[in-house]
């Protein structure tokens, strides 16, 4: 009896007991359920404020290391990682990585060319020294009586100092002007002398002193122009009358032909004035240029000059075009364009009367090139005198074509002296 009621005692403990732990599990699973739904709550919650895509995968993390039992880890496991996944990288994916690319690079692929338009500080820098100096504003008259040197010189003063900047001679004025010389060590580049008006030269004897080489002169300058409509008068005739007719160095008097209806055996001299006094026999150049670089003359008129009428020595880069030079077939020496140990020369679209060679090119010169231009009366277009005194002479590089001659003595020559054969290359 006592081992019987032992017995059921032991059962009916271990029915307990059974009992018990199943209410335990339920109320476990309660529990874990109740938990997750807490939780998910909480994490719809903070994904409305942060966003799903960042909150998606922690609420797995916090899901899955939580819960103890198999079911929590499989939706967690299934549902966390899939939406991080899909959702969060794909987005930066697209977005990200397109906008960078398309943006970013393609303002300083756009912006870079125009950097690189340097030249505007170069088109700016003239602009900014630009400046006109008219000669009337430094005290010249103009009216063809009153020595109006000192004033051009002024004015030259003035302009030398500006880059780019503008010597204004207007028209409707006659200035007397001497022997002057526009030069400066430091003068700027790009100077232009822009001459629309009258420069005479002085017939006074006083006004040259034992003589001059040139009469208006500029000397070593980077990019000068003389331009404009006006006239430069030489007024040569109180020179010429105190020079024998024929070219003491070529003698070219003997060779003129009855064809040059302007020689005559003795041609008539104009009668010097009373008040000039005798002229110094070296006689000057009416427009020179040397030593000096980028040179422009177009538009102007020199006539009547007491010997060359436009000489450029020693110069490079040098360009005449749709000018003129004027004076009688009979006066002598008298060249149109002298040129001596100049290179890159180019005449074009002149008109030159004169007494002596319309073009003469002497020793030095390379790389000269004239075309369409009209001379007559005059001795034509010479290469030379070379070799005076057995001296060496290199001409080379030289190009004439398209000209119409009319009265000249010569059409093209080359004169040399017999002594020594000098180097002559032509094109």
């Amino acid at each position: 009896m006592s081992e019987f009621s032992f017995r059921s005692l032991t059962f009916m403990l271990l029915i307990a007991l059974l009992v018990w732990s199943s209410n335990f599990e339920a109320c476990m699973a309660r529990r874990g359920r109740h938990w997750r739904q807490s939780r998910a709550a909480s994490a719809s919650s903070l994904s409305k404020k942060k966003g799903k895509s960042s909150h998606s995968g922690g609420s797995s993390h916090h899901n899955s290391g939580g819960s103890s039992g198999s079911k929590p880890k499989s939706p967690s496991h299934n549902k966390a990682p899939s939406p991080s996944h899909n959702k969060a990288p794909s987005p930066p994916h697209n977005k990200a990585p397109s906008p960078s690319h398309n943006k970013a690079p393609s303002p300083p692929h756009n912006k870079a060319p125009s950097p690189p338009q340097l030249p505007k500080p170069r088109d700016d820098t003239p602009q900014k020294g630009s400046s006109s100096f008219n000669v009337l504003d430094f005290g010249a008259k103009g009216d063809g009586s009153t020595d109006d040197t000192k004033a051009f010189q002024a004015a030259w003063a003035a302009a030398c100092k500006v880059e780019a900047s503008q010597i204004i001679v207007p028209a409707a004025y006659k200035f007397l002007v001497g022997p002057i010389s526009f030069s400066d060590p430091y003068c700027q580049p790009n100077i232009l002398f822009q001459l629309d008006g009258t420069i005479i030269a002085p017939t006074d004897s006083k006004s040259w002193g034992k003589g001059l080489l040139q009469w208006l002169e500029f000397t070593k300058l980077r990019g000068i122009t003389v331009q404009g409509k006006g006239l430069i008068d030489g007024r040569g005739s109180s020179w010429w009358q105190d020079t024998p007719y024929g070219d003491p160095i070529d003698d070219d008097f003997k060779l003129i032909v009855p064809l040059n209806s302007t020689a005559q055996q003795h041609p008539p001299m104009p009668i010097r004035s009373e008040l000039s006094g005798k002229m110094p026999s070296i006689k000057p150049t009416a427009l020179r240029f040397y030593g000096s670089f980028n040179v422009t003359v177009t538009g102007i008129t020199i006539q009547n000059s007491p010997q060359c009428h436009l000489k450029f020595d020693n110069c490079a880069g040098v360009l005449v075009h749709d000018m003129s030079v004027s004076s009688p077939g009979n006066s002598p020496n008298t060249d149109g364009i002298h040129l001596q140990n100049s290179k890159q020369v180019l005449i074009h679209t002149t008109n030159l009367a004169c007494g002596d060679d319309c073009i003469s090119i002497q020793t030095g010169c390379s790389d000269v090139y004239v075309h369409n231009v009209n001379c007559g009366p005059g001795h034509g277009i010479s290469i030379g005198s070379l070799g005076r005194d057995n001296t060496k002479a290199c001409v080379s590089n030289i190009t004439v074509r398209d000209i119409i001659m009319h009265n000249t003595m010569n059409g093209v020559r080359v004169k040399t002296w017999q002594v020594w054969i000098p180097s002559v290359i032509l094109i």
